[in-house]
């Protein structure tokens, strides 16, 4: 393979770290080489709370992920998740000369960095500025500003920060590990590159990523980035009810959840609740496990829609939700998704036509691809700026970059 074609990713996931080589060619074609993943010890809700381990952990599985490419890796891409991150809206407004006149580039440049200028907690730092529309001269909806002749440019985006304390603990780690903290994206995003068509960001869609700790969500519409949040209940609370209902130790529990998981009693055969209450050692039925992991998963849904907050344009989403995350996998999850939000669902983890993805083992890994994927395409937006763009993956992927423009190094050698 061609060495500075490389990109390497680790997916700081709440139960394991994933790890990605991939390969870009000069066609702009991506291909996952290889992969690896490592039990994640000392991280809790998205930060090193054990650096000690957290730094094993991660040097554990980026040696694991050198073994399998058989190249020396000095640094890789990560992703940033957990309560602290917030999103918020920014509008900014730039004055186009002193009379009417074409919009430049530079003026866009200038909104830009006037809707980050938002005043934020000292602590917060800003991961992502996704512009939501621009308004010229008071007309609303325009697309591109750039050229147009206006006497005022408007720019309303949605922000993402997180806290500057997790983020450095993140690199503390990283580096402690012996490797280089190359660039960061929220995770969410990460997967929605992965995971979701452009055609259904223009319909609207909600992606809902269930993971183990936190539940991750982030809406489209109009192709536009609306909004992103989280609320913390996962796949482990599914995991730790199993445990209490059925009286299982965690690993019994976590057995069950995955081979025999259920969350819709309406697919199983009925089984008294009572019986969670009365027996000292319930026999462990597809009847009473539903009846534990309903409760708890229609929670986190109805959470979701509560944290979103807006039905009105909740109700327009024409592409419905998109599941993903380890903890949506129980038989029911996507039924009951429809049920809570009384739209259409679908589950998806991997991305499709991806060479190499089918050898990728099971689990979580949309996360990690979303982070090569916008390494990679960012790379070449910054090293082909005189391109008219590039083909295959990547060339579909430049309109999805978020806005910050930072270089990704090729982080891989022979």
């Amino acid at each position: 393979m061609s060495q500075e074609r490389l990109i390497v990713a680790c997916d700081f996931g709440s139960t394991t770290f994933r790890g990605l080589v991939t390969e870009v060619d000069a066609s702009g074609n991506f291909y996952i080489t290889a992969h690896a993943r490592g039990p994640a010890r000392g991280f809790q809700d998205g930060d090193f709370v054990n650096l000690g381990s957290g730094s094993l952990c991660i040097a554990e599985t980026i040696k694991a992920l050198e073994a399998a490419s058989q190249t020396y890796i000095r640094g890789f891409t990560y992703n940033i998740s957990g309560s602290h991150l917030r999103g918020l809206r920014s509008t900014a407004q730039v004055p186009i000369g002193p009379g009417p006149r074409p919009i430049r580039e530079a003026d866009m440049e200038e909104a830009r960095v006037r809707v980050r200028s938002l005043a934020m907690p000292f602590d917060q730092k800003i991961l992502a500025v996704t512009p939501l529309e621009y308004v010229v001269d008071r007309v609303r909806g325009i697309v591109d500003p750039l050229g147009r002749v206006a006497s005022q440019l408007e720019m309303q985006a949605h922000l993402v920060t997180g806290s500057r304390s997790v983020l450095a603990n993140i690199e503390h780690a990283i580096d402690n590990a012996g490797y280089k903290p190359v660039g960061e994206e929220v995770d969410i995003l990460a997967a929605a590159r992965a995971l979701l068509t452009p055609v259904e960001r223009a319909r609207g869609v909600m992606l809902v990523d269930v993971g183990g700790q936190l539940t991750n969500w982030v809406v489209f519409a109009d192709g536009a980035l609306l909004a992103t949040g989280s609320v913390p209940y996962g796949g482990d609370n599914l995991t730790r009810d199993l445990a209490h209902g059925l009286r299982l130790d965690d690993e019994e529990a976590e057995r069950v959840k995955r081979e025999g998981g259920v969350v819709l009693r309406s697919l199983v055969d009925h089984v008294p609740v009572r019986l969670l209450f009365e027996e000292e050692r319930p026999e462990v039925t597809p009847g009473l496990v539903a009846a534990v992991l309903e409760p708890r998963m229609e929670e986190i849904f109805t959470l979701v829609k509560e944290d979103y907050g807006d039905l009105g344009q909740l109700v327009r989403l024409q592409a419905g939700v998109v599941l993903t995350g380890g903890g949506s996998r129980c038989r029911g999850t996507r039924r009951l998704c429809e049920e809570v939000f009384d739209l259409p669902a679908q589950e998806r983890y991997l991305p499709a036509d991806l060479p190499g993805a089918e050898e990728l083992p099971p689990g979580q890994w949309a996360t990690a691809i979303g982070l090569t994927l916008g390494a990679a395409a960012e790379t070449a937006a910054v090293a082909d700026q005189d391109r008219s763009g590039a083909s295959g993956i990547l060339g579909k992927l430049k309109g999805l970059l978020p806005s910050r423009r930072k270089a990704v190094a090729l982080e891989a050698e022979g």
